[in-house]
């Protein structure tokens, strides 16, 4: 019962430093799980707290090692390929493990935490700074993780990790060139607009969507904003493209009343769990997670993360009953 409770203590940071290391929300939830379930087997007790870090990082990091060696790096779609022309069908789906997904900021415990090295907390968990991690080695960027978000000391990286101090430092270095290349810090340091005014603005947004009300739709929008949609490699960008997308698909034919958003965050920014009304116009089933940037009143992207699979961790259900569709 001890080594339980011990172990449970870091599982809302075993689940961050593992998403950090994998970009994804689903696999750092299965790895988890694995670490636990690796450690319980264990025949030796580890009763001081040090030593059931030690013990359950190591695994965490041998075991996401191990998954990298295997997959493609996660991305987003701006990141890999030109935007789509507005007049192009998007691409059909690719394979999800390519792909970063959405992290639920009720998971995050570390908002009010900030790294020595000068990461505030909502940057350290931003799409833009998981991305740039991606490009990082793995092991390389497990010690970045470690010391520059983590704040931990490199005796202990190198006591987890099983390499010479000196070794921790050559992969930090090394770590750190290659985040100065691949990050932008003033985009993972986005903030979404300060309450009062971020409700009404999230509002206004979900209510021009669920009402299909292009015009006022596009009015919330920047000019520049842009439009991801993975598992899809089709990307729009500019209110033109976005317009004549949703023109084509989201809001084709009648959809007044097809769509239905449910406020989340994610990542820092706010989110919305997105459902879509089935043939029976009984209920509407869990289509995808929208990850939102504002850019002072305005959304300057929209990041629609189509995978069913994310919506428990949102505590958000496959399915909602249909009560009445909106009206004009």
């Amino acid at each position: 019962m001890l080594m339980e409770a011990a172990m449970e203590r870091h599982r809302d940071t075993l689940r961050v430093f593992a998403y950090r290391m994998l970009g994804s929300l689903l696999e750092a939830e299965r790895l988890v799980e694995q670490v636990f379930s690796l450690a319980s087997s264990q025949s030796r007790s580890y009763d001081a707290r040090e030593s059931t870090s030690a013990l359950l990082y190591g695994a965490t990091v041998r075991i996401c090692l191990d998954v990298l060696a295997t997959q493609p790096r996660r991305t987003l779609p701006a990141l890999n390929y030109p935007p789509t022309e507005s007049s192009e069908q998007p691409a059909a789906p690719k394979d999800t493990s390519s792909w970063l997904e959405p992290f639920p900021d009720e998971l995050y415990t570390e908002f009010m935490h900030e790294s020595a090295a000068g990461y505030e907390a909502r940057e350290i968990i931003s799409l833009p700074f998981i991305a740039a991690l991606q490009c990082i080695p793995p092991r390389e960027r497990a010690i970045f993780i470690f010391c520059d978000t983590m704040d931990w000391h490199p005796d202990q990286v190198a006591d987890v990790v099983k390499i010479s101090n000196s070794e921790v430092g050559n992969l930090l270095d090394r770590a750190r060139g290659i985040m100065v290349q691949q990050y932008r810090a003033e985009a993972g340091r986005r903030e979404p607009p300060a309450q009062p005014k971020a409700t009404a603005l999230l509002m206004r947004y979900l209510h021009a969507w669920e009402r299909a009300n292009l015009d006022e739709l596009m009015s919330r929008l920047t000019h520049e904003v842009t439009l991801q949609m993975p598992p899809s490699s089709s990307w729009y960008h500019g209110t033109d493209a976005v317009r004549r997308y949703l023109v084509s698909h989201a809001f084709n034919g009648e959809a007044q009343g097809r769509w239905r958003l449910l406020p989340r965050r994610a990542n820092g920014q706010f989110a919305l769990g997105t459902y879509e009304l089935d043939d029976t116009g009984l209920e509407y089933v869990a289509h995808s997670i929208q990850v939102l940037t504002f850019e002072e009143d305005l959304v300057s992207e929209i990041i629609s993360f189509g995978n069913r699979m994310l919506f428990p961790p949102f505590t958000l259900r496959s399915r909602v009953i249909a009560q009445g569709r909106m009206l004009p």
